[in-house]
């Protein structure tokens, strides 16, 4: 498959605890996926100066694929200064090999400069905005369109950033007490055949339909986007099968599900989790720098747990 013509989209992160960056050690954002394809961000020491990277994570043997891009990395700070650099790059790049790709700019900032100027208590925020100008070779997942092929069946049209969703009012109320009450409610919407939701990514609420209409759409890239929605619109379906995927399929370490089943109040992601920590070593590495992003009752048992160990 090739397909051209610009299809954007935005990646940011705060990378934290900056001042521990080791030379040459990569620390990298979580993954998420954009137009069927794996992304992150990584940043590290390069001698005197701080490298910032946009990685592709889709492995190099899976075909022979390109994908062209215009690339803009914005290293931000509260005081205002902003430093940015742009180029052209085309993925997996001309050297072959079997390993995902970066690209970026390892001498993108000197350090001193990033530590006077834009490191905010130990964190830094950088945010990339990528320009896929061409894809070639790579077969997307087959999706279940909500455009107007699917309007016989729809009695509503939902805009999120300008892209149109034909949905049915009953099958999303029976999905979202958030949906029960926009289209059987006492609002103005009620009554209007499009409605604008805003503070919603496109891509991500695509996701999100898929998976109330029973499609496969979850992996480790869409989960939290997903789930993100799901607690949003109150859609309990499609948080529990993202619990099931957590549980049963997902690569993301045992902290990242641990912060995932306080943030989102999946009780059995949580014993899944907490049933697997026995030693110092796993309580060391479940426990973020603060502990509110883990439910009180799991700090609590963690910090027995870590009493209790000889």
């Amino acid at each position: 498959m090739t397909s051209t013509g610009y299809n954007e989209f935005v990646l940011t992160h705060v990378f934290k605890n900056v001042s521990n960056f080791k030379e040459g050690e990569n620390d990298f954002s979580d993954v998420e996926e954009h137009f069927d394809v794996p992304w992150k961000l990584y940043a590290s020491r390069r001698g005197s100066c701080l490298g910032l990277f946009l990685h592709c994570d889709k492995l190099c043997k899976d075909g022979d694929w390109s994908i062209d891009i215009d690339l803009d990395i914005k290293l931000m700070s509260v005081k205002g200064k902003i430093i940015s650099r742009s180029s052209s790059h085309c993925f997996p790049g001309p050297d072959g090999g079997i390993q995902p790709k970066g690209f970026g700019w390892p001498n993108f900032i000197e350090w001193d400069q990033m530590e006077k100027d834009h490191k905010v208590d130990d964190d830094i925020f950088v945010m990339a905005h990528v320009k896929i100008k061409k894809i070639t070779g790579i077969n997307n997942r087959k999706r279940q369109f909500f455009d107007e092929t699917t309007s016989d069946f729809s009695d509503v049209v939902l805009i999120v950033e300008d892209e149109k969703f034909h949905v049915s009012k009953l099958f999303l109320a029976r999905q979202s007490s958030y949906f029960t009450s926009l289209f059987l409610g006492d609002f103005e919407e009620a009554k209007k055949s499009e409605i604008s939701l805003t503070g919603v990514e496109s891509e991500k609420f695509q996701n999100f339909l898929e998976v109330l209409h029973g499609e496969d759409a979850i992996n480790d890239a869409t989960v939290d986007g997903i789930l993100s929605l799901a607690d949003m619109y109150d859609a309990p379906t499609a948080i529990r099968r993202c619990e099931q995927f957590m549980i049963e399929k997902s690569e993301k370490s045992l902290k990242t599900k641990l912060q995932m089943s306080t943030r989102y109040k999946m009780k059995k992601l949580q014993n899944f989790c907490l049933v697997k920590i026995k030693t110092k070593e796993d309580i060391r590495s479940v426990l973020p720098g603060d502990l509110s992003e883990l439910d009180p009752s799991v700090s609590s048992h963690l910090m027995h747990l870590l009493a209790s160990i000889d």
